[in-house]
């Protein structure tokens, strides 16, 4: 099949979506599928395929758009032109971009799955799914959580189109484990101390403040955050600094093909996201969020302490394959992280069977199911 992905995110940066788009485009190709992803412009210098951790099984092409607020509109419409005077072969388009949606399935008549990862955001955006979700041409409706999904089919979206496909990992990258030891080597942390580490931006909502709060009562613990803009990193460096707290470090951004490193570097994975969990655009995201992190924790067989907002609860279980503490609990987190660090035996369970439940989720079956029987 001759797929092609319309992929509008910022390129190049700390967000995730483009790493999914990757990490998704990769996987159709495996499957033995001939991709060619649409993006905006990039840096030509940067190996776009190593910077996102892929090969280079697929075609790229670049459509013009500008890098500020409007990308994602201009972006979408600048596809839809080229669509409309090019006419591009394909068996079948798949996108994030609902402005490209709406063109490429009301006007253009496009085989179209959308692949859906967030609410409507404005009025436009609802008059957009509220045009489309009938059209013969969309094909399928993708979500990555059951929230997400449910939020779609109060507003009228036809259950025959969803399917609900949580975000992956490429297993085959974890199927050869370091020790802690060996980790902390290539990553230069202290081989003495134990650690609980964070990974991931540190929005609004993620939990920061909490952990910083919950690191004061582990001295001897190191507590690591990885990732982040650096405009939320300075925030959280001044409470740190602020409340003296000696123990808690932030590493910064590092390519996503080296994050797997920190992982296994640690003794403890932590998700302590609150109920006003938000995503980059400050959108509310408790219920619906699917994060790439989570399944990467899974993989890495390291014990995970998270929060139970309802999205994440699809995946995970208390006492199952993970400690799961209250929503914005100091209480709560401070015990989640004491028996994830005083009970090795516990710990060492509840990380094989959240490594065994996560063979469940890799890019390759998200893909394969995406398109089974379209």
């Amino acid at each position: 099949m001759k797929i092609i992905y319309i992929g509008s995110p910022p390129l190049l940066t700390r967000g995730a979506s483009a790493i999914h788009i990757f990490k998704m485009c990769s996987a159709f190709s495996q499957l033995g599928h001939r991709v060619t992803l649409y993006i905006p412009p990039y840096d030509r210098s940067v190996d776009i395929f190593s910077y996102y951790g892929v090969e280079q099984n697929f075609d790229i092409k670049t459509i013009v758009c500008p890098k500020n607020f409007l990308r994602q509109i201009i972006h979408g419409l600048c596809c839809v032109f080229y669509f409309a005077i090019k006419t591009p072969r394909a068996d079948i388009v798949i996108t994030r971009n609902i402005i490209f949606t709406f063109f490429s399935t009301v006007f253009l008549r496009v085989p179209t799955i959308y692949d859906g990862h967030h609410p409507l955001v404005n009025k436009v955006a609802e008059f957009f799914f509220n045009t489309f979700k009938g059209s013969g041409s969309l094909i399928r409706f993708t979500t990555n959580s059951q929230g997400l999904a449910d939020y779609y089919l109060k507003r009228g979206l036809p259950a025959g189109k969803l399917r609900v496909l949580h975000n992956g990992v490429e297993l085959d990258k974890y199927s050869k484990s370091k020790t802690k030891a060996q980790a902390r080597k290539i990553t230069n942390l202290q081989a003495g101390n134990k650690i609980v580490l964070y990974s991931g931006n540190i929005y609004k909502g993620r939990g920061i403040d909490l952990l910083i709060d919950a690191a004061c009562d582990f001295k001897n613990v190191l507590f690591l955050v990885l990732g982040g803009e650096q405009k939320d990193i300075d925030y959280y460096e001044n409470i740190v600094k602020t409340k003296k707290v000696e123990n808690f470090k932030f590493l910064g951004f590092v390519d996503h093909k080296e994050v797997i490193n920190y992982l296994y570097s640690a003794d403890v994975l932590v998700m302590p996201y609150g109920g006003g969990m938000t995503i980059k655009s400050g959108t509310v995201a408790s219920d619906f969020t699917s994060p790439i992190k989570l399944f990467e924790y899974m993989a890495s067989k390291r014990v995970i302490v998270a929060s139970k907002i309802s999205s994440v609860l699809e995946i995970l279980e208390d006492g199952k394959n993970a400690i799961m503490v209250e929503i914005d609990d100091l209480d709560s987190l401070k015990k989640g992280l004491r028996l994830a660090l005083s009970n090795s035996s516990n710990s060492l369970k509840l990380a094989d069977q959240a490594y065994r439940d996560v063979k469940k989720y890799t890019w390759k079956q998200r893909a394969s199911k995406m398109l089974e029987n379209v």
